[in-house]
């Protein structure tokens, strides 16, 4: 069984798809973490992201739902 999400991207934050806002089918089971990795980010890279689904942050072991929405965006410091 599988499930479909929509994913958006930060504007500018472009790993591996040419498009900021795309549709994924994946696995029913796949966390949060496994989905950011099949985007095509790399496991050193999650750490710099926060990722909400469905408008709220979510931690990287949530398991996603078919019809979740995901925002994934930088965290950008500055001082």
């Amino acid at each position: 069984m599988s499930i479909r999400v929509k994913v958006e991207l930060m504007p500018g934050l472009k790993p591996v798809r040419k498009e900021n806002v795309f549709e994924m089918e994946l696995p029913s089971d796949i966390t949060l973490r496994e989905t950011l990795l099949e985007i095509g980010f790399r496991e050193n890279e999650i750490e710099h992201l926060r990722a909400f689904v469905n408008e709220e942050l979510a931690p990287l072991d949530k398991t996603l739902k078919d019809g979740d929405s995901i925002w994934i965006g930088v965290v950008i410091g500055g001082g």
